[in-house]
């Protein structure tokens, strides 16, 4: 029996397992998350520690053994083949490397971020050219929903609206490689050099993040950068919630920095809620803590639809402030609400056109 033969038999003994596990126990009750996907590595298989440590891009040797944002040592033992993303996130990156992924879960909602298959605009193209099919991510059925494309990996997000690793078990029961990324806790490029690695595309993987480095680089040099320093923020929904405030964890905060941004930081003392998912780059501010958390002389707005325009400039928790009646608050494309490889270039394009250098 060749190895094509075994894999189908293996997804559909674990799913076997995961529905009989939820008839009688319920997905709750699975509790394998800190135990070694496989047995110890076999001699000579590669190491990686999460998305921060992935590393020089030398050619995959197989199997390589990944240490995930979840502490669980996932052993990969061949190329993969099919992937499925169960995070809108990361799917971006898988594409920017041509990883081959065969299907992902949209975001939650459809909205300007998104095409009519709820995937980000700025790769829609590229998923399109691929083939990537949307699958429902309803938790209680993703499982069974993701052995249904026969996967050999599978990738999953630890924080963020598009996490599940509430289900992680239960896809683990597949006994298919399940690899855990925390993108709120790493910049777009080293998770895209961690997805590299699983996938055997790490000169790919760092052929797109020099690509970008190049670019980012000249935009540089055709900026000002403003005068004191930025807040950098979404506008969720109409305003009325208040902002959340991005930090120095957050991928859009780092593109800035890189091109000379000097970042503000909020107050200790008006930091709302930072659950969300454990998630390290954003900071809620309710709204009558939105001026006081937003301490910049200049805002950039992320994500920024007519909406959140809108809010800016004629709702009160904003349109007092400073930035605001002095003429001094940008606006990021919606596609900067995740980054990855193409929506770091449209926000590099975007930062451009809103901090010429003066002629």
């Amino acid at each position: 029996m060749n190895a094509s033969t075994r894999r189908p038999r293996r997804l559909r003994q674990g799913l076997v397992a995961v529905v009989a596990m939820v008839l009688s126990t319920g997905l709750a009750a699975c509790g394998s998350s800190n135990s070694s996907t496989s047995a110890s590595t076999a001699a000579g298989s590669a190491g990686a520690s999460g998305a921060a440590s992935a590393g020089a891009s030398a050619e995959a040797t197989w199997p390589v053994t990944i240490k995930g944002d979840d502490g669980v040592d996932v052993e990969i033992k061949a190329e993969p083949k099919s992937i499925v993303s169960t995070s809108v996130t990361l799917t971006g990156s898988l594409l920017a490397i041509d990883a081959p992924v065969v299907a992902s879960t949209p975001a939650k909602k459809k909205d300007e971020k998104t095409d009519d298959n709820g995937f980000f605009t700025q790769w829609s193209k590229q998923a399109t050219d691929k083939g990537v099919k949307a699958i429902d991510g309803t938790e209680d059925n993703l499982a069974q929903t993701v052995a249904g494309d026969n996967p050999d990996l599978i990738i999953v997000a630890k924080t963020g609206q598009d996490s599940a690793v509430k289900v992680v078990d239960s896809l683990r029961q597949l006994e298919v490689p399940v690899l855990v990324i925390d993108y709120g806790s790493h910049s777009w490029q080293d998770v895209t050099k961690t997805l590299g690695q699983a996938t055997g595309r790490q000169a790919k993987a760092d052929s797109v993040v020099k690509d970008y480095t190049t670019k980012a680089e000249k935009t540089k040099s055709a900026i000002s950068v403003p005068q004191g320093s930025t807040s950098v923020f979404t506008v969720p929904g109409d305003g009325t919630k208040g902002a959340n405030a991005f930090t120095e964890e957050a991928p859009q905060v780092q593109l800035l920095k890189d091109l000379g941004f000097t970042i503000a930081t909020v107050p200790d003392d008006v930091k709302g809620d930072q659950s969300m998912g454990e998630r390290k780059d954003i900071v809620q501010l309710s709204p009558e803590n939105v001026q006081a958390g937003l301490t910049g002389e200049n805002w950039v707005v992320i994500a920024a639809d007519e909406t959140a325009k809108t809010a800016v400039t004629s709702n009160e928790t904003f349109s007092s402030a400073a930035p605001v009646t002095g003429g001094k608050v940008q606006y990021m494309p919606p596609s900067s609400f995740r980054l990855d490889y193409y929506s770091a270039l449209e926000m590099l394009d975007a930062v451009q056109k809103a901090y010429p250098k003066a002629s």
